[in-house]
Formats: structure tokens, sequence, C-alpha cells
């Protein structure tokens, strides 16, 4: 990787085109599509295993994400923490100078692996840094054997597959997250609802609380959106089985 390839033409605008996508990855199916669409053209491949954590330690988890139906046997034979086959790679990527790895996939002993792999691999990761985790990403059923292209792009493009593969993370462990509707309503949107689950009108809800039915109905939308519901009945079930109204029904009395 030490000679820079020409990034022209049509290299360059399908370059510029996987970046951008790759900004916009957030979700799991994102990500799928994004390294199973555009990116093939840099990295030609069948699955892609998917590392991230503390490298260097093992503390890591993985995510396999592959155009084909994978055997549990091949996920397990992949990403095992102590007798996987990742951390081998792991461990020749730190002792390269964390640069890229390549092999056959007709070198590989384990059935289980044999089976899913044909072709060739190529591996790269990026390394933790100011206490992030980082990430290693192994690449299967190359059609031909990795060369200097390949790994070039795949450095060049390694920043932005970490990035996406984080924003995956992160979305996935907020929505994991238990919600306290009580911290995403507003007192008067909070105020609204116990009225809603009343049996008030618009109307009548604007005329107790001193405001305009439009302003109600923008109060209503906004408990909409925030608590995932479609319609005020799901609203009212939300706030009953949180406790939220609770606190509202002890304050009238």
């Amino acid at each position: 990787m030490n000679q820079a390839v020409a990034v022209e033409g049509d290299d360059l605008e399908r370059l510029l085109m996987t970046i951008d996508a790759s900004i916009r990855v957030t979700r799991r199916f994102q990500f799928f599509l994004w390294a199973q669409g555009i990116l093939q053209y840099f990295i030609p491949h069948e699955t892609l295993v998917c590392t991230y954590g503390d490298l260097e330690s093992r503390a890591v988890r993985h995510d396999v994400f592959s155009r084909n139906v994978t055997d549990p046997a091949f996920d397990a034979a992949m990403t095992d923490s102590q007798r996987g086959f990742v951390m081998p790679l792991i461990d020749a990527w730190l002792r390269r100078d964390r640069k890229p790895v390549s092999m056959s996939c007709a070198d590989i002993r384990d059935p289980a692996l044999a089976r899913q792999c044909v072709g060739h691999l190529l591996c790269h990761g990026a390394p933790e840094a100011r206490g992030e985790q980082g990430s290693f990403f192994t690449f299967l059923g190359l059609p031909a054997q990795p060369g200097h292209r390949e790994q070039y792009f795949l450095g060049l493009l390694m920043p932005h597959l970490h990035m996406a593969l984080h924003r995956m993370c992160e979305g996935e462990a907020r929505e994991r997250q238990p919600r306290n509707e009580e911290s995403v309503l507003s007192e008067r949107e909070i105020e609204v609802l116990a009225w809603v689950r009343d049996g008030k009108t618009n109307h009548e809800i604007g005329q107790i609380l001193d405001i305009s039915p439009l302003t109600v109905k923008n109060h209503i939308q906004r408990i909409l959106r925030k608590l995932n519901v479609s319609n005020r009945a799901q609203a009212v079930a939300r706030g009953v089985s949180s406790g939220l109204l609770e606190r509202v029904a002890d304050a009238r009395r």
C-alpha cells in the first residue's frame, strides 16, 4: 500500500458516491444495502464479517452481513472470541503493522468456513482512538486474489466503514434503552394527554387550558410523534401503562 492508485474518471465518481452513501447509514438494513450495493464496486464480496470493540484484548462482538443464507456453524466458526477464525486474522493484521491481510479461501481448513468461503478473503481494520472502539472488517468470497487496487481502496474507505458501523451500533443501543415518557413529554403535553384520556375534544381542552384548538391539535401531534404511536387511544394507553398520567390525577384532587 505504499503506491497510490490513480483515482479518476469512474473510480472517482463511484468513490464519492460510496462515501456520500455511507454518511446516511444509521440502521442495520442500510449498512447491509450499502455493503452489498455500491461498496461492491471496490470490494466485490459475498459475505462481510464486522468485528468491533477492543481488538487487542479481544473484548469484541461480531455481525455477519451476507447476500447468502449463512449456516449457524459458519457464524460460530468465524466469530468465536477464543477459537474463531477472525481472531487470528486480527492478530496477523496487528503483526503486519495494521496493513490489509488477504488469503485464498482454499487455505481454510475449517469445514464450516470452507463451505461458505469460495475464492479469496481480504480484511482490514480501524484501531481504537481516544478511548473509542476499534473495528475490523473481513470480506469473504472475493472472486479474485485482491491486489494493490483493492487494498488501496479498502484503506481509503476504512474510516467510512468504521463510522457507518458505529453509527449503526449506537443507534441500536439507543433503541434498546427503555423510554421514559415523562422525560420525553413536556408538562403541557402531559396535561393535554390527561384531558384526552378523560374524553375531552380539542375544543374542550382548549377552553380548559385557555389555548386554541389548533394549539391543542399541535400538542397532540407532537405527543403521537414522541411516543411513536399512531392515534390518541394508543397515546393514552402508553401514558396509563407508564404511570405518567397518575401524577396529573393526583394534582387534580
